[in-house]
């Protein structure tokens, strides 16, 4: 594993070593060379169960102390001392899972400090010199064991202290337990073995190791199936709740706030692709510094997220200093160490990326990757889905031909706009525009024409009018325009700017070039209508009015406007 390590715990993995060295060669001339051939065989069985090990992402579990006991039983505590360490260092060595050389060097030389501080309990509680497995040394004898397991657990605790962080699934407790259970069946087995070797030999204490190893490949499976079932419940909870979830936002921020529960990841971004800008741009953001970096954006190509995007593959970077890959980028690759950038793909199109970070180096490993790609997949589905449910859901309330809203989604808002005006005190206008002479524009250049002038005259409307505004069509080649918090001066303001615009614009169809004009009618709440359709009937009857005085011209409702 490839973590980043603090000056503190630099200074203490090397303290351990070096001190656990020293042990070694200050007892070693206690230590009786007279039993080297049993002792080798004691530190084979030992390698052995470092061998099948069970690894878990705080540790391992091993049934070698049934080993240790029996050592400890038959030679003493130096005997043990040197067993453990010799056969932690051969194990891990030779087996290496991944670990720096520390990593071994530490396993190996905290045994030194566990052995002879549990030895120090077992002596200070009363127990007796031979070690005998008798009723009267029960007691000392399981603080023996207490001891070691505590300060086994203490001191590993303390040197996995800065990469626990990595991973919310399995917390120190899981450790401790599952350590436990191995305890609950090595202790016995050690005892009986330290208890026979007298009768049996060396060989025969060997034989009794087995069944040992045979319990060590049980737990193996139990928990390698207990962390796989935490994953994929997790996983589970992720498609579940994706699954029900039709609006974007929620789903991206879902798969940040879920992922987080694998990976306690410093910064998350999801960058979703937006086909009018033509480039990616930060959905969602978790972590510190989510302020800068929201709305950033990714390019297809450029940088190494672009490049990733490009070409739709998953890629992982344990040290963004020391990577070419990252080498000159600016932005997240600066401000984290570690980080890790999953394309999210539905079919062959990325959709978007998910990008994780961290300031540790080496924090993300390939299982991160693995399970980050399971979750990426499943996101682009219901980013897929969220995205089709909005296409549908603005089809159904835009006009097809000019892309306004239509009359569904006008009505629905001018009853939701009358109604927050009114229970608020505020004004609401309602501007009704209507082209001129539009039935000879369809006579004179035909109804392909017709459509290019009605969607011009809606281009010129959406660029005109205000950010607030709500401009739809009404019908044929009749515009609505709500505009909430807006009175009658200010609405025939607007209004007088579309006119212009419009008369201003020339529409082509075929080389032929046509202008046309706009009429408009004016109304507002509260003052010419309390009610959505005496509001609309009062703008058409101040259309009428402008068309009635000679059209190309807006003109604001009065009560003798009325027809």
């Amino acid at each position: 594993m490839r973590k980043s390590r603090s000056f503190s715990h630099v200074i203490y993995t090397w303290l351990v070593i070096f001190l656990g060295l020293w042990l070694l060669k200050y007892t070693f001339p206690v230590l009786d060379l007279d039993q080297g051939e049993e002792l080798l065989i004691m530190v084979a069985m030992a390698v052995l169960a470092e061998w099948l090990a069970v690894v878990f992402p705080q540790g391992q579990l091993s049934g070698g102390f049934a080993v240790i006991m029996a050592t400890y039983l038959i030679y003493g505590p130096v005997a043990t001392a040197w067993v453990n360490c010799i056969a932690t260092a051969v194990g891990q060595g030779v087996a290496n899972r991944g670990n720096p050389m520390r990593t071994t060097l530490f396993n190996a030389f905290q045994y030194v400090f566990v052995v002879l501080g549990a030895n120090l309990l077992y002596s200070v509680s009363g127990g007796l010199a031979e070690r005998k497995v008798v009723l009267e040394n029960a007691v000392p004898l399981a603080v023996f064991v207490l001891g070691y397991f505590a300060i086994n657990q203490l001191m590993v605790y303390i040197y996995t202290l800065p990469a626990r962080r990595g991973y919310p699934l399995v917390d120190w407790w899981d450790a401790m337990r599952w350590d436990g259970i191995t305890y609950i069946w090595a202790v016995p087995f050690g005892l009986l073995m330290g208890l026979l070797h007298a009768k049996i030999g060396i060989y025969g204490t060997a034989l009794l190791f087995l069944p040992v190893l045979a319990v060590q490949f049980v737990l193996r499976f139990y928990v390698h199936l207990e962390l796989a079932n935490r994953e994929l419940r997790v996983l589970y909870e992720v498609a579940r709740r994706l699954g029900g979830s039709l609006n974007l936002n929620e789903i991206l921020e879902l798969v940040l706030r879920e992922t987080r529960k694998v990976i306690n990841y410093h910064t998350g971004v999801i960058y979703l692709w937006l086909e009018d800008k033509g480039y990616y741009q930060a959905g969602a953001v978790c972590g510190p510094h989510s302020d800068l970096i929201a709305g950033s954006a990714v390019r297809r190509g450029e940088g190494f997220f672009g490049l990733a995007a490009e070409h739709g593959e998953a890629q992982l970077v344990y040290d963004t200093r020391a990577d070419v890959r990252t080498a000159g980028d600016i932005g997240l690759t600066q401000a984290h160490r570690a980080m890790v950038v999953v394309p999210l793909l539905a079919e062959t199109e990325v959709l978007g990326l998910l990008v994780l970070g961290d300031k540790r180096p080496g924090f993300f490993e390939e299982k991160h990757l693995h399970t980050l790609t399971i979750i990426g997949g499943q996101t682009a589905v219901a980013i897929a889905n969220a995205q089709l449910y909005r296409k549908l859901e603005q089809a159904s309330i835009t006009d097809g031909l000019t892309g306004l809203h239509n009359y569904r989604y006008f009505y629905h808002r001018a009853v939701m706009e009358l109604e927050r005006a009114g229970r608020y005190g505020e004004t609401f206008s309602l501007i009704m525009l209507d082209i001129d002479h539009f039935k000879q524009v369809n006579d004179r250049y035909g109804h392909l024409a017709g459509d290019t002038v009605l969607n011009g005259v809606a281009g010129v409307i959406r660029s005109e009018v205000r950010g607030c505004d709500i401009p739809a069509r009404y019908g044929g080649e009749e515009f609505a325009i709500l505009m909430p918090k807006t009175g009658p001066a200010e609405a025939k303001h607007v209004a007088e700017r579309v006119r212009l615009a419009v008369r201003e614009s020339i529409f082509e169809e075929n080389g032929q070039r046509i202008q046309v004009r706009i009429s408009g009618g004016i109304a507002t709440f509260p003052d010419h209508a309390g009610e959505i359709s005496e509001l609309v009937k009062a703008a058409d009857a101040a259309l009428y009015k402008a068309k009635e005085s000679g059209r190309d011209r807006n003109v604001l409702y009065e009560k003798k406007t009325r027809v």
